[in-house]
């Protein structure tokens, strides 16, 4: 053992023979403020929330201990999306230094891939920058800075090249949430004008198929029951590969013989497939959902976005998902204020989604990013229209959520029941349908005891609607 003592702090260190070389590696629960304790705060998509987890992982398989309150260590996994993913981000950079001088902070993630460049110069708050490749190096790249007591900003950003793999990240001990994601794609291979994805994530890269398999198979033996498939433009996945697609593999996952079902993330219009479509409402463990970004309903303003389809193509899956699968849930993303948007856009883009009666939308107001062709267009939206339509969509996205609440009624759902509480003698659960539903449930007795992180199954008739879910009884 060696002690080291930083900024007034004592840490611990083992000494380390590995590779020929030794090295200190920081040993956590010493006593007092000396714990090398840290937290994983997350912004951002299903796919940054594997990561955080994995990042998780990594830190305590080194020897550092999660913090319940304030944290020695914090990892910022940052979203660049929107500018106020990317504005949060800088802020929570900003309080954690000014509550706590000495602790250290690493911002990671899409933001500071993209810009890591002006994150040097605007963000001295944050002590290392890296972005969306090599965090599973995060735990000695922290152990070096606290041994060598670095104290001007790191930066080990990578760029990513034409022909990267897949970046595979240490295996997720635990998930915080009874819905774990499986990252099985990365990158996008689209070039939309307003989307920075493609400079923060690189072309699209699959995780291979036995490794997913793998994934899965041990979160079902660890008790979870629903799956989330998740990526960038997950639609993609194996495609680089040049053997498998999504639906080959939706429908390998769906092989292992436990109780469960399989949720997927957004997958982009240009790669809905009538197979994948058929699988989708065929396969009785693929949760009835989908959630399919159209961005805009006008094919004006989706050929400025540079989106590859038109809103008839939208409008034709929609349809076809339902004549496959009636009833099934179908989420949408919508970009309100593209520049040129006119008030004939947007009505139009509100008449055709009031028409395909979707389930539920995710309404963005339309935020420039810095180094895309959209950020360089002169005809912006004025600031209170943009803010007014935001308004009228979101309006209509309450409508439309009451409205398939409503269709519910009478109808049986299968409930993953995800939280129990009691009333009186009364036992409650509340947790998602498969078709993404929240449901409160009352319980039988013969709820299955035991701690099992990923929750239970149960069969709900469906007595009330109401705007934030439904409300039944269990009857299996």
């Amino acid at each position: 053992m060696l002690n080291r003592r930083k900024n007034g702090i004592i840490i611990r260190y083992s000494i380390i023979f590995q590779k020929g070389c030794f090295s200190l590696v920081p040993q956590a629960g010493e006593s007092g403020n000396g714990e090398l304790t840290f937290k994983v705060i997350t912004f951002g998509c299903p796919v940054n929330q594997y990561e955080s987890a994995a990042i998780e992982s990594a830190m305590l398989e080194r020897g550092f201990v999660k913090a319940k309150g304030r944290a020695r260590i914090n990892i910022i996994n940052s979203c660049v999306v929107t500018g106020a993913a990317a504005a949060e981000a800088r802020r929570v950079a900003r309080k954690i230094k000014r509550d706590d001088p000495r602790a250290l902070v690493v911002l990671c993630g899409c933001y500071p891939q993209v810009y890591y460049r002006e994150l040097q110069q605007e963000l001295p708050e944050v002590d290392i920058i890296t972005g969306t490749r090599g965090r599973s190096a995060l735990p000695g790249i922290i152990s070096r800075y606290l041994k060598d007591e670095g104290s001007a900003p790191e930066v080990l950003v990578q760029e990513h090249g034409k022909n990267g793999g897949f970046e595979e990240m240490p295996p997720v001990s635990e998930y915080g949430r009874a819905r774990p994601v499986v990252k099985i794609q990365e990158g996008c291979n689209e070039f939309c004008t307003y989307c920075i994805v493609r400079q923060a994530r690189g072309k699209s890269r699959s995780l291979p198929a036995a490794k997913v398999l793998d994934q899965v198979r041990r979160l079902l033996e660890a008790g979870y029951r629903e799956i989330v498939l998740a990526g960038n433009q997950l639609g993609l996945y194996g495609y680089d590969l040049g053997d498998h697609d999504l639906p080959w593999l939706i429908e390998e996952i769906s092989n292992l013989p436990y109780d469960f079902r399989i949720r997927l993330n957004y997958v982009e219009p240009v790669n809905v497939t009538g197979r994948l479509l058929e699988v989708v409402a065929g396969n009785p463990r693929v949760c009835d959902h989908l959630y399919i970004p159209v961005q805009s309903c006008s094919d004006r303003v989706l050929k400025r976005m540079g989106r590859r389809y038109r809103a008839a193509d939208f409008a034709a899956i929609v349809n076809r998902a339902r004549e496959l699968a009636p009833g099934i849930s179908i989420w949408t993303d919508l970009i309100v204020g593209f520049p040129g948007e006119e008030e004939s856009d947007h009505v139009t883009t509100m008449e055709i989604i009031r028409s395909l009666e979707l389930a539920h939308l995710h309404v963005f107001p339309y935020s420039p990013r810095p180094g895309t062709p959209a950020a360089r267009l002169a005809d912006s939206v004025r600031p209170d229209v943009k803010r007014r339509r935001a308004e009228e969509m979101q309006e209509l996205d309450r409508q439309l959520v009451y409205n398939y609440n409503r269709s519910m009624l009478g109808k049986e759902l299968r409930v993953l029941v995800e939280k129990v509480e009691l009333d009186g003698t009364d036992c409650f659960g509340e947790g998602y349908a498969g078709n993404y539903v929240r449901v409160k449930t009352l319980l039988k007795n013969n709820l299955p005891g035991g701690d099992q992180p990923g929750g239970h199954f149960v069969t709900v008739m469906v007595d009330a609607a109401h705007p934030h879910g439904v409300v039944g009884r269990q009857i299996l």
